[in-house]
């Protein structure tokens, strides 16, 4: 058994996409965690390292505004060619030396990084100083900034086991497969609770419509044009996302829409029968931990490198979940896929009995802790 350090400055980083920021979240959330713990004993300090005005900026000072945030500069890793692409290596050397200047007068013992590419400059001006840093990669295959930031890295943790087979041999030896740190609190909710604050009609089963942190315009519109036949068969809760709002004939109490949820999504868990969303890694963990039936549409190659259609394949491959590709998706199918599914309900459950749960977060948190008093 290690000595456990008197004082922990953690340091955190990731952002672009709700999906980079709430694991660190999670990593608090139970009073169980190895982390909630040194906080309750006043042992830690947190300080998250975003850009000046991204999503996560929002997120942190909203729900950890105990914690120290420091935006820095920062510039976007692009596949395609834009203008920007010539500004934004300046854009991510000041977004260095003002992580590396931040790092150091605060006394950083550990950076835990999330990805996105916020975080890339923060990984490497920790490793200049010795800092031992833990990386996270979400979905099956190797996003760029766990590319970028793998070779420096103490540890390299994975919510897939199929991600180790896909990094460069000889990183292997320092990448987990432990699964992706959920929100406890995501699952504290009761079904009677969640159906009356939604106050759908309790003798049809429900459906959750959302489309990750961003929203899903596409899928809106479809959803949109089958809701009169939907709502026949089940109630619907609509996250539409952000500024995506849009009239409806009047479903009474089976239809809900709403732009974005945070807390609540809680009761979204506890409320519905079936998921129809995107297959961001975040997204389908905490669907399948919850134990809710699944149908994936994940984004394309035209707008993302592929990673959401890869994380589909490996549910559907477990019998965790149904996915159809977008271009191939009429409302016409969408309208049968969830028919189809709501009618193999119990099956589906079934399925997911062996699919992962809730735990990670936790064990996550216990590595962080085991490599910051090794490193010292």
């Amino acid at each position: 058994m290690l000595p456990q350090k008197k004082f922990l400055n953690l340091g955190l980083t990731g952002g672009g996409t709700a999906g980079h920021v709430w694991p660190h979240f999670a990593l608090f959330d139970d009073a169980n965690s190895p982390l909630s713990q040194l906080a309750a004993k006043q042992q830690l300090q947190v300080f998250y390292f975003g850009s000046v005005s991204g999503m996560e900026k929002e997120l942190v000072l909203k729900n950890a505004p105990h914690w120290k945030y420091f935006g820095i500069q920062t510039g976007k890793l692009r596949r395609y060619f834009s203008w920007q692409n010539f500004f934004d290596p300046f854009k991510i050397f000041i977004g260095f030396i003002q992580a590396f200047k931040a790092l150091k007068s605060h006394k950083i013992n550990i950076l835990f990084s999330k990805g996105g590419f916020v975080s890339a400059p923060v990984v490497w001006a920790a490793w200049l100083q010795g800092i031992p840093v833990v990386i996270h990669e979400s979905d099956v295959t190797p996003a760029l900034a766990t590319k970028l930031t793998l070779p420096f890295c103490k540890l390299a943790l994975c919510a897939f086991s199929e991600t180790i087979s896909l990094v460069p041999q000889q990183y292997r030896s320092r990448i987990k497969a432990l699964g992706l740190p959920l929100r406890a609190s995501l699952f504290s909710a009761k079904r009677a609770d969640a159906l009356l604050k939604f106050q759908f009609d309790s003798t049809l089963p429900t459906l959750l419509v959302f489309g990750g942190s961003l929203g899903a315009q596409s899928l809106n519109q479809k959803v949109a044009e089958i809701l009169p036949e939907l709502t026949k068969i089940c109630n619907v809760l609509h996250i539409v996302g952000k500024d995506k709002s849009f009239a409806t004939s009047d479903f009474g109490n089976r239809y809900f829409q709403t732009e974005f949820l945070g807390d609540d999504m809680k009761f979204a868990y506890a409320a519905v029968d079936l998921a129809l969303c995107r297959a961001g890694a975040s997204s389908i963990f905490e669907l399948a931990a919850a134990r809710i039936p699944m149908i994936l549409i994940p984004l394309g190659l035209s707008q993302s490198r592929g990673d959401q259609i890869i994380n589909a394949q490996v549910f559907e491959k477990s019998n965790w979940a149904t996915w159809c590709a977008e271009d191939k998706l009429t409302p016409q199918i969408l309208l049968q896929l969830v028919s189809d599914s709501l009618k193999n309900s119990s099956q589906l459950i079934q399925n997911l009995s062996n699919s992962p749960n809730s735990a990670a977060a936790n064990q996550v948190a216990q590595q962080i802790i085991e490599i910051a008093n090794s490193s010292h």
